[in-house]
């Protein structure tokens, strides 16, 4: 099979292209990542016999990987609720452009901020910062929270690439990690393990296989019951907490 892709850059855009390519008689099946459909869309697929999976959303009738996000977030709040911190803080790009994608941290966020609210810590707003993935904007983050009156004694970064430039900012500083500062990742990158950054493991390249198997098992047999698979995360603890 020839792998074609198709880029999307607003919901307009999808709209086209969910209305186009279950015409196209040269298109066999269809993988949509971190992108939400309606049922509309649903149905204009399976009407037309487009074998379609889903990454990172969910439709009762469409094949689907799913990564909890939530869950990674919730994951990260336990483990440092576990080892006492009480003043905490996030760096990740929540506050993304793409009004029309699905935003995993997003998501890790609020799993974050949820289980820290039960636990009856509160994360206000200065220890919230949106950055995208930069080093430059991660390390500006990182820098404001340290020089708070009274800075976090943990940080939750959205990805492991965020979390080593928090690492260089606090190298830095002077400011000793873990004894003075915890940082955790997400992602668990080759790297993480070589610089023994606490982080939350998923498996990238997972998701898109698993996707891949289930599409050719649906195009060689149409028929086929619908799979909803939901991939594991497991928080990795290392020497930065």
């Amino acid at each position: 099979y020839e792998l074609v892709i198709y880029p999307v850059d607003s919901m307009d855009h999808l709209q086209g292209y969910l209305s186009s390519i279950p015409l196209m008689r040269n298109i066999d099946g269809l993988i949509i990542m971190s992108l939400a459909i309606n049922d509309q869309d649903a149905k204009r697929l399976s009407i037309n016999g487009m074998g379609t999976v889903l990454i990172e959303y969910l439709h009762p009738d469409i094949n689907s990987i799913q990564i909890d996000d939530t869950h990674g977030g919730d994951l990260v709040a336990k483990h440092l609720i576990k080892k006492g911190h009480k003043t905490v803080a996030f760096i990740g790009d929540i506050e993304p452009p793409e009004k029309f994608a699905i935003h995993p941290v997003r998501s890790r966020f609020n799993g974050f901020k949820q289980t820290l609210q039960e636990a009856g810590l509160s994360l206000p707003k200065a220890y919230v910062k949106s950055a995208p993935y930069t080093q430059k904007e991660t390390r500006q983050a990182a820098q404001e929270l340290l020089n708070l009156p009274k800075p976090p004694t943990a940080i939750f970064a959205a990805s492991d690439t965020q979390a080593f430039g928090i690492m260089k900012i606090a190298r830095q500083l002077n400011i000793k990690v873990p004894d003075d500062l915890a940082i955790v990742g997400f992602d668990d990158v080759d790297t993480a393990e070589y610089v023994d950054l606490t982080t939350v493991r998923q498996h990238l390249d997972e998701s898109g296989r698993l996707a891949a198997e289930i599409l050719l098992a649906r195009i060689s047999e149409a028929d086929r019951p619908l799979q909803h698979i939901n991939l594991p995360l497991l928080l990795i603890e290392r020497d930065t907490t």
